[in-house]
């Protein structure tokens, strides 16, 4: 004979202090969890969402980033006279050669200073960088040391307001825009002429990456392209990637490092969550000794009050899940920032909760449910009836 569901959720509201604190331990594992996880996908968003799929990107054979990368002027624009190049409506290449290097810069929240990128661009980054607009202020004027800045790190450094300045070495540089491009990684730059970066930095003719719109199919862009590089002995200390999945690699490694430590976490707060569980299931099953005696005594099959045990405690974790999933949403769209590894740059990204993320909580919480009362349920369903009657 099946015991009816109705008996494990009533047992749960008769026992309120107890099932509280189940819910609650259960709930907290959940909050960790999920604003672990929504943090790591926030900064692969930011970061992977960066790009173009339609982009190429040229670095120096061996290089994992731009900072790392040396391309020289040269070998940049033999490439840009090459098919694989596309070309705007008055046919001048989308083709976009830039520099790169990091500026040491106070924190607004005076925790210290952050790496931010300063970033070379070209008459044509606008066009070859998509997404890219204007929120605040102007753009730069080209040959002066006027920058524009992203919209995420305004948020971040100290005096990052248009009409507010900062140094670098000898030579201050005056922000009169702000920039968005839908909360990637640009957001986390300061843009300003190349031609003006490479004299103020003394970089002679070698940039960093070269950007490009590739005509045609990207992917059979850059397997021609990498063809020539091979062949041209001027180009060989380059290679083309695609732009998309550059970036989709440069988010890999800190993504990878908070998904680790936030599991770590995680499973040592689970342990905890399911002997609290486990706990509170072995408590019912002791104060209901006689009562599990008398179902059993009815005809209530040992099977039934294991199905019906497991049925509470997986209440609990239910509940819990949905107590820790709607605390967690408070997170989702919280912006923060961190040092990427890949670049050592100040990156700043927003928290996201992902539907996924809360299905992926919701089993977590579940199977901490069916844990902790797997054998508390054996226990019930091992009594003896005449054990089980006995008056304490």
């Amino acid at each position: 004979m099946a015991i009816p569901f109705t008996y494990s959720y009533r047992s749960i509201a008769v026992r309120k202090g107890a099932s509280a604190m189940a819910v609650f331990g259960i709930a907290l594992v959940v909050v960790v969890f999920v604003v672990l996880l929504a943090l790591a996908e926030g900064f692969r968003r930011a970061v992977a969402t960066s790009g173009s799929p339609r982009n190429l990107i040229l670095l120096r054979k061996g290089a994992d980033a731009e900072l790392q990368s040396q391309v020289r002027r040269e070998a940049a624009r033999i490439v840009e006279d090459l098919p694989v190049v596309a070309a705007d409506a008055a046919g001048e290449r989308l083709f976009s050669l830039e520099a790169l290097t990091l500026v040491n810069l106070p924190k607004k929240d005076g925790r210290g200073d952050g790496y931010v990128n300063l970033r070379g661009a070209s008459p044509k980054s606008l066009d070859v960088h998509e997404g890219v607009r204007l929120r605040e202020g102007r753009w730069f004027q080209w040959g002066t040391n006027q920058v524009v800045v992203g919209a995420a790190l305004s948020r971040r450094i100290r005096d990052f307001t248009v009409g507010g300045s900062f140094v670098s070495g000898r030579h201050r540089f005056e922000i009169v825009g702000i920039f968005e491009s839908g909360g990637n990684s640009f957001e986390s730059e300061v843009w300003m002429d190349a031609t003006i970066f490479m004299a103020i930095f003394n970089r002679g003719d070698v940039y960093q990456s070269a950007i490009f719109r590739a005509r045609g199919d990207p992917e059979a862009a850059r397997a021609e392209l990498n063809r020539i590089l091979e062949d041209d002995p001027r180009l060989q200390s380059i290679q083309a990637l695609n732009e998309k999945e550059y970036y989709r690699k440069q988010s890999e490694l800190m993504a990878s490092v908070i998904t680790i430590l936030g599991g770590i976490l995680t499973f040592i707060m689970a342990i905890g969550g399911v002997v609290g569980a486990m706990n509170t299931m072995y408590a019912a099953v002791a104060q209901r000794r006689r009562e599990i005696g008398c179902m059993l005594s009815m005809g209530f099959s040992p099977e039934s009050l294991w199905l019906a045990f497991i049925l509470e405690s997986l209440c609990l974790a239910g509940l819990g899940a949905i107590l820790g999933c709607a605390v967690s949403l408070v997170f989702d769209g919280l912006k923060t920032g961190t040092t990427n590894w890949a670049t050592f740059s100040e990156t700043a990204f927003e928290f996201t909760v992902t539907p996924a993320i809360l299905a992926g909580a919701s089993v977590l919480a579940l199977a901490m449910g069916f844990i902790g009362g797997f054998l508390p349920a054996l226990n019930a369903s091992r009594q003896k009836v005449v054990e089980a009657l006995r008056r304490a």
